[in-house]
């Protein structure tokens, strides 16, 4: 088969952008000239659109301060309004619910809401909205994944109904951008508690919750009083379809509309379907592996690094991706001001790898077992590396799990190794802090291998504190090279999305995975 290149994607996507999709309709002319007694026939009300999304697994957990996986995302972005998002063209940060931001100095953001946002209950959003949904992010005993983020903030102080301030107790450049998460109803939240929303979500979003029915279909209904204007498709049913084929031939035969990754090896097929169309856009993330530092073997380092000198991550993305992604070596996505080229990459050296065995007291090899959650792609590149560690005398059990269960696991932390991504980066501390902060250890954070050095966190504090890019660019490089020389990551590739949908689904571009659905929002399902 015919290999692109991602020079030629990119091609693609600029020419998709410039394409301008007119919808035409009927004028209605006003005649006062018309005779009051001429027969007119009135016109048939819209069959109700219904549009279908074939997505690679459920969600976990639909409650926006606790959900820090795609799958739920999936839901949140649309059922919820946060007080910013991101421009999905630039990827800057732009008010939301927030009408206006008021930055007077560095450790002070002032919010002025739009009035009139309406909760789905028919309850308006305020700022006792605001500041209930980040109070409770900031408290320990609720257990939000991502407290880190919210930890600068000293105090939340509401001005009036529609204004609320924000002191922090020192600069954080990134702030902005960990406002985005929807904001949750208070008064829903206090009466019927924590569980009920991670279930039955109620927010401000275009769509409204209608039901979940585990590991077949999410669905959710327009909201007639969304204040940014009713999104025109009616109904959106998202169906987790784990097996990549089954959704391809879902998506070609009607079942579903679009569908959130196409591989790479059935580009061409589906280029040649006319029902089909094929989106090309840059990821804002990577998939890679990882260890729990905290249990043996993986406690040294010597065993990671000869983990990476194990496997040839150039022959498996170019196998599995069929050339259209790149290797990655950081965790910094190369799209980003802060991303560092000249990091330590580890090539496929297997003798390497055996000799570091060796050192770290393993000269007969190592046995552990490697997680992984359901899917086609996932699955084979996995065996892919169980294969060739098996040649640097790494016996690797596989154990596939389904999502909810195999997510479950990592946060737990009952895991020796595990293959999973990250997607949604934007400032390049989303990309770092969480994940390597030994503050942050899972199960409260985002540290799933338990990673901890004193000087990473150092640097990572120093580098969310400074508001100043080529001193924050500094820090991350080094963050970086150290991050590459202890293997806590041992990275697969950069995400580059290959969306597809039906031609019927009008104004709508595929985006990288944590976005993608909330294009859909503004999409149209024509006849």
């Amino acid at each position: 088969m015919q290999r692109r290149s991602l020079l030629t994607w990119f091609a693609v996507l600029l020419l998709l952008t410039m394409v301008t999709t007119v919808a035409c309709g009927t004028e209605a002319v006003d005649d006062p000239d018309d005779d009051e007694g001429e027969d007119v026939t009135p016109t048939a009300p819209a069959e109700p659109t219904e549009l279908r999304v074939g997505v690679a697994s459920d969600a976990t957990n639909l409650d926006p301060r606790l959900s820090t996986d795609v799958a739920s995302a999936n839901v949140t972005n649309l059922v919820y309004a946060g007080l910013v998002k991101w421009d999905m063209d630039t990827m800057e940060i732009i008010p939301y619910v927030a009408r206006e931001i008021e930055i007077p100095d560095d450790t002070t953001y002032i919010f002025h809401l739009h009035e009139g946002v309406l909760f789905h209950d028919g309850v308006e959003l305020t700022a006792e909205d605001v500041k209930y949904t980040y109070d409770t992010f900031r408290d320990p005993d609720f257990g939000a994944r991502n407290i880190a983020f919210y930890e600068p903030i000293t105090e939340i102080t509401i001005i009036d109904p529609y204004t609320v301030r924000f002191d922090l107790s020192e600069p954080n450049a990134p702030f902005l951008y960990y406002l985005s998460p929807g904001i949750v109803p208070k008064h829903i939240a206090e009466d019927k508690g924590t569980e009920f929303l991670q279930t039955n979500p109620v927010g401000a979003g275009p769509y409204v919750f209608v039901e979940w029915v585990p590991n077949d279909r999410i669905t959710m209904e327009a909201f007639d009083d969304y204040w940014e204007g009713r999104p025109s498709i009616d109904t959106i049913v998202l169906r987790p379809i784990p097996e990549v084929t089954t959704k391809l031939v879902e998506l070609e035969t009607g079942g579903v509309h679009v569908v959130d990754g196409v591989p790479p090896e059935d580009v061409d097929r589906l280029d040649d379907d006319p029902e089909v169309v094929v989106t090309f856009t840059p990821g804002t993330g990577f998939n890679y592996f990882s260890y729990n530092h905290a249990a043996e073997p993986f406690e040294d380092v010597r065993v990671r690094q000869a983990i990476a000198y194990g496997m040839d991550m150039e022959t498996i993305v170019d196998h599995i991706y069929y050339g259209q992604r790149e290797v990655a070596y950081s965790p910094i996505i190369p799209t980003s001001w802060a991303h560092n080229p000249n990091v330590r990459k580890f090539g496929h050296e297997p003798e390497k790898a055996m000799d570091l065995l060796s050192e770290a007291g393993y000269p007969d090899g190592i046995e552990f077992e490697l997680k992984l959650s359901e899917g086609e792609i996932t699955r084979e590149y996995s065996e892919i590396v169980q294969h060739q560690l098996a040649d640097i005398g790494a016996e690797v059990s596989l154990l596939e799990q389904e999502w909810g269960a195999f997510y479950q696991d990592v946060l737990d932390g009952d895991i020796q190794m595990y293959t999973i991504g990250w997607s949604g980066q934007t400032d390049p501390d989303r990309g770092v802090y969480r994940q390597f902060h030994s503050r942050n250890w899972a199960p409260a954070g985002a540290n799933r291998q338990l990673y901890a050095n004193p000087r990473v966190d150092e640097l990572l504090d120093l580098a969310r504190t400074n508001t100043d890019q080529e001193v924050r660019r500094q820090k991350y490089f080094e963050i970086q090279e150290i991050l590459a020389e202890e293997q806590s990551y041992t990275y697969i590739s950069y995400y580059v999305t290959i969306a597809g949908h039906r031609p019927e689904v009008q104004n709508y571009v595929g985006r990288c995975g944590y976005f993608y659905t909330w294009q859909l929002k503004d999409a149209i399902l024509a006849e």
